[in-house]
């Protein structure tokens, strides 16, 4: 009895083995077919594609350097004198022409009108030789007459002709001293205008070292003002001796400062030191930048990007696209939904954008992404760039 329970048993139990088994034979199948669908129906892979396109494109120098002012003037007195008012602050913005500081006058005044003065008798001196000569004159013409009739002696007319000669020099004589007091009194006024002291330019006043009650000297001369404009700046930097040929006066340049991160001033090279520093081995060049905001200050940090040898609207495309192996470049070129790979000749870059010579023509469309590697005649699915 427990023999045939056994034996009933074990065949029950074989049973079960044998349906679970073939369900999971099934299943194996299942998922073998499944795979096969996939590796029969393969996903094309995706690219960005981007149209060629032309453009200015230029290869750039990088290079820092510091900001100064356009103009920039240390206003100092032409004479001596008082300081009897100051009319202008620090940070004061001035006009070129404004006063800036008042010299006392009175001593001038008082020389002013001695000159005056002295002008006034040497005119008067002058009429009086001028009156006496005339006189002469008339009287050695009349003598003249009367020694061709020897009426008069040659002694008198030799008397009255050397008075005549005389007078003629005298009046030389005052006609150049009524010069030297009128030089004088020119003089004289001129310096009653150099006590008025003004703005050379316009711009900023940026120091004053000088207040009202103080003497000025000009022996030695003293600043009395530290004057700017920073409507245009100018940028100084080096640069190394192999990028002197490379450089030329109205090169475009972007400046950037970490005051304004996200904003490029808009530069040109306006002076180029031709003299290459033996230490350095490095030249000088100056950068003009327009500031009618005055943004830049004096003394900021300028990183700069010059760009010489611009190429102008040259057939270019993403510096992407392009695949170098050794000398040659190739592009992915896109023929409906396929990548042909085709040679190319290219040109100057600014990695960004490479120029192109030859190889390609405008409008085509080449990757730009997801294309390295890939081999010749490519079946792709496009995302514009």
């Amino acid at each position: 009895m427990i023999k045939t329970r056994w034996i009933l048993a074990t065949l029950g139990l074989g049973f079960w083995l044998l349906v679970w088994g073939c369900d999971f034979l099934s299943t194996d199948e299942e998922k073998t077919v499944a795979a096969k669908k996939v590796a029969v129906h393969p996903v094309a892979p995706e690219v960005k594609v981007s149209a060629i396109k032309r453009a200015d494109i230029s290869v750039p120098i990088y290079t820092t350097g510091s900001v100064f002012p356009d103009r920039e003037s240390k206003v100092a007195a032409k004479i001596s004198g008082m300081v009897e008012k100051v009319f202008v602050e620090e940070g004061d913005q001035v006009a070129e022409g404004e006063l800036l500081v008042q010299l006392d006058q009175k001593d001038l005044l008082i020389t002013e009108r001695q000159c005056q003065a002295a002008v006034k008798v040497a005119e008067m001196q002058l009429k009086e030789a001028e009156l006496r000569v005339e006189n002469l004159r008339k009287e050695k013409n009349r003598l003249a007459s009367l020694l061709k009739k020897t009426v008069v002696s040659q002694q008198k007319y030799d008397e009255i002709d050397t008075a005549y000669s005389m007078a003629a020099m005298g009046l030389e004589v005052i006609r150049a001293q009524i010069l030297s007091t009128r030089e004088n009194l020119a003089m004289a006024r001129q310096k009653l205008r150099d006590t008025r002291i003004l703005a050379p330019f316009s711009g900023l006043i940026v120091e004053r070292f000088i207040n009202a009650g103080e003497y000025v000297s000009t022996m030695p001369p003293a600043p009395l003002f530290l004057l700017m404009n920073i409507d245009a700046v100018k940028t100084e930097m080096g640069l190394p001796e192999a990028d002197l040929s490379r450089v030329a006066l109205g090169d475009p340049v972007d400046i950037t400062v970490d005051a304004y991160t996200h904003h490029t001033f808009k530069g040109t090279v306006s002076n180029i030191n031709p003299t290459v520093d033996p230490l350095s081995r490095s030249f000088t060049l100056k950068v003009q930048i327009p500031n009618k905001e005055q943004r830049l200050k004096p003394g900021m940090f300028a990183r700069a990007t010059i760009y010489p040898e611009i190429h102008e609207h040259a057939m270019v495309v993403p510096f992407k696209a392009v695949v170098t192996s050794g000398d040659r470049a190739h592009v992915y070129v896109l023929e409906g939904d396929r990548l042909k790979l085709r040679k190319v000749t290219i040109g100057i870059s600014d990695e960004e954008l490479i120029e192109l010579i030859e190889g390609l023509a405008e409008g085509e469309v080449v990757a730009v992404d997801g294309h390295h590697g890939m081999p010749d005649d490519s079946k792709v699915r496009v995302l514009k760039e």
